[in-house]
């Protein structure tokens, strides 16, 4: 959690903050920023933001993230969230111009995890592109405010499979999309069901390595205990294993479950125990 020492540091050095300002279940923020108190009134389920008194913005948590200088302009980066596990916060963005009321601009209209790049004169916000969803962009400056941009479509990389798999940097299942040897192996298990799986690894969920072995779940956005699908894959023998439940049906296994190693078959089990 950012504290108020931390991010006056972050006021005077206009440098990034790497932590939250304002932890979802802290009760309150409020400090003076630029002559100007600002404050996060009230708890989860319902937050709100004030500079000088003036209601900004009102979601169930809003974290207060980043400043920088953006063309003499301090910016400070926020996040707003409706809580739950179906969309990421959204950023939102203050600015301090030094003639005039502080300014809001966002939060964001998206669902999925937002990275920003920062240079002199403005921020660059944008998404990952995923298998049915090309990336998202915007772009802010102190005197445009937040500008939509055309994002780019998603790309499989064929140089990349099992050997970079090997430096262990994927941390979610939609990630291995991006990997050619290994999305092919994918589409060559799943045929015409290879869309609609795709669509649930790329919705809520997250993966890590055991050994030699990726294990990745997710979940369909807002169907989550509902439509699930975890992703096995042993980097060793260089094979994948799948397995889905969609909406309302049983689970469906890639291989069948006879050809998947011990290792995998526990994960399948764990993953599979909720529905019994």
């Amino acid at each position: 959690m950012k504290t108020q020492n931390s991010l006056c540091a972050a006021i005077f050095g206009f440098s990034s903050l790497t932590a939250s300002i304002l932890d979802a279940a802290a009760a309150d923020f409020e400090m003076t920023l630029f002559g100007r108190h600002v404050t996060v009134l009230g708890s989860y389920p319902e937050q709100r933001l004030e500079i000088d008194g003036r209601q900004m913005l009102k979601e169930a948590i809003i974290d207060l993230e980043d400043m920088y200088l953006v063309s003499g302009v301090p910016a400070l980066i926020g996040t707003a969230s409706p809580g739950g596990n179906a969309c990421e916060g959204a950023p939102f963005i203050i600015s301090f111009p030094e003639n005039g009321n502080p300014r809001l601009d966002g939060p964001l209209e998206t669902c999925f995890v937002v990275t920003v790049d920062t240079k002199p004169d403005q921020l660059a916000f944008s998404t990952a592109a995923l298998p049915n969803h090309p990336s998202e962009r915007w772009i802010w400056t102190p005197g445009e405010g937040l500008k939509k941009v055309q994002g780019q479509p998603f790309t499989t990389d064929p140089s990349k499979g099992w050997t970079e798999l090997r430096e262990k940097t994927v941390s979610h299942p939609g990630d291995l999309l991006k990997f050619g040897e290994i999305a092919e192996q994918i589409d060559t298990l799943l045929g015409t069901d290879a869309s609609f799986f795709s669509d649930i690894i790329k919705g809520v969920g997250s993966g890590q390595f055991d050994g030699d072995y990726f294990v990745g779940t997710a979940c369909t956005r807002h169907m989550c205990l509902d439509q699930e699908a975890i992703v096995v894959l042993s980097i060793a023998d260089r094979q994948v294993f799948l397995a889905w439940k969609p909406s309302g049906k049983k689970i469906i296994v890639r291989p069948i479950v006879k050809e998947w190693p011990e290792k995998a078959k526990s994960a399948l089990r764990m993953w599979a125990a909720k529905w019994k």
